[in-house]
């Protein structure tokens, strides 16, 4: 066979299509790795940024509680100064104290048990989420077996998902310290607790944290009971509506109940083991809700406020004052809004003064536990042994805690403005200020003999 040699003026063979393809790829793969590479780099500042943050937070800490030792006093985590310095880190970094608490003990216990996770936390290589897991998921674990888990740990929350690493962690706790399970699960039942925290547009979200054994045979009940309503004639809700409207039903409906027999074979509703609070008084439930005349009476649409959780919408209100036993009417400047004059002679409402404070501060100015006003102390902001005066000028509502941390110690100092507005200011430097939902003017205004003592 004779070869033909290529001329060199002849144009150059088209290439393949799909090498012209990988090219086009290739460039595109290029700007894709830069892009990753730059995300991943911010990932780490944000996250190392997060890790000195939190040991900003335990470095402050460590330095409240050396002064106090100073002072010959020996800090426990129930003092007051802890819940005055917590309150103090929740001013400055601006967010609420339960978050800084948790944040405090989770950076404790990867700095002072798992330092192999904590380097890598602090160098940015794992997420803040990440380590949380981590730190929670050593409770109870000591000596060879504690220091193995923090080894596999620490490689474990650069590679790994919150989600996987959850169950990664928790099988490895186990299998090191097996006979410890029972008394972990012991002491996680105790955290059992209910939350209520406001969300948008008029909702809120409750959180129950108790047994899982619990939460699952409940979770059941309930969507057993919607599944059997989704399936009646004219009923168009859907099922995550009906299991909200029923965990409700069942709560308030029987809260105002008398706790049934549970050795009745009448009683339909089955449950795990015995009740957990037996012989339960019926209750009536209570909320504050401030709500304009006009939307009351059906002549505005104008929302209304509840306390602790913000507000709602005009047809919620209205049917609360439909249903309602007593209600307290209040007048207000239309300029300003301004509460100039509130009425005290209502059955079942506490006297005058109370109510407008109630009215005026809706929930707890303390340490941002969102306490509804009607259930917190009434607190004088200069002490009553120090002549402070019981009046509108000197009162606000506060949670026992707060109440407490306020008073003892002299960790934060109060003051009020003629408004309702109180300033608090920390003796580490941090201010904070808790305005009114509504104001109060009282210039002008001659209140009668049964009218609150402005």
């Amino acid at each position: 066979m004779t070869e033909h040699a290529e001329n060199p003026e002849d144009p150059p063979p088209d290439k393949p299509e799909n090498e012209a393809e990988e090219n086009e790829f290739a460039e595109l793969d290029a700007r894709e790795a830069l892009f990753t590479v730059a995300l991943k780099q911010a990932d780490q500042v944000a996250d190392r940024a997060e890790a000195m943050r939190r040991q900003v937070m335990l470095v402050g800490f460590d330095a409240m509680v050396l002064e106090e030792q100073a002072e010959g006093r020996t800090v426990h985590m129930d003092d007051v100064v802890v819940r005055a310095f917590v309150l103090h880190q929740s001013t400055v970094l601006r967010l609420p104290r339960q978050t800084v608490l948790r944040q405090l003990s989770e950076g404790w216990t990867l700095r002072d048990r798992l330092p192999k996770t904590w380097a890598v936390f602090l160098d940015g290589l794992c997420s803040t989420d990440a380590a949380a897991v981590a730190a929670s998921e050593c409770d109870g674990l000591e000596g060879e077996a504690l220091a193995e888990y923090d080894r596999t740990a620490a490689q474990l929350v650069q590679e790994e998902r919150p989600t996987v690493l959850v169950r990664k962690l928790a099988t490895l706790r186990d299998r090191l310290d097996p006979e410890s399970v029972i008394e972990r699960h012991r002491r996680a039942s105790e955290r059992r607790h209910v939350a209520g925290r406001p969300g948008q547009d008029g909702q809120a979200s409750m959180t129950i944290h108790s047994t899982s054994v619990d939460v699952a045979a409940a979770l059941d009940a309930v969507r057993q009971r919607a599944i059997e309503a989704h399936g009646r004639e004219g009923e168009c809700r859907t099922l995550g509506q009906l299991m909200a409207d029923i965990v409700i039903d069942l709560i308030l409906h029987g809260a105002a109940a008398d706790a049934p027999d549970m050795s009745d074979p009448a009683y339909p509703m089955e449950r795990i083991g015995s009740l957990r609070v037996p012989n339960a008084k019926a209750v009536d439930a209570t909320v504050l809700v401030v709500i304009p005349a006009e939307t009351a009476t059906g002549a505005s649409d104008e929302a209304a406020e509840l306390a602790g959780f913000g507000t709602i919408d005009a047809d919620v209100a209205r049917r609360i004052v439909q249903h309602t036993r007593g209600w307290t009417r209040v007048v207000r400047d239309p300029v300003d809004d301004a509460v100039i004059a509130i009425d005290s002679r209502e059955r079942f409402i506490p006297s005058g003064l109370k109510k407008l404070i109630h009215v005026r501060t809706p929930s707890c100015t303390g340490d941002d536990c969102g306490l509804p006003a009607h259930r917190a102390d009434l607190d004088h902001v200069t002490r009553f042994e120090h002549d402070g005066r019981t009046r509108h000028t000197n009162l606000q509502p506060l949670c026992r805690p707060s109440h407490q941390m306020k008073d003892d110690g002299g960790h934060w100092r109060v003051s009020m403005g003629e408004d309702g507005s109180t300033v608090w200011r920390s003796r580490w430097g941090a201010v904070r200020v808790v305005r009114p939902a509504l104001r109060v003017r009282t210039n002008g205004v001659t209140p009668g003999a049964d009218d609150c003592p402005f």
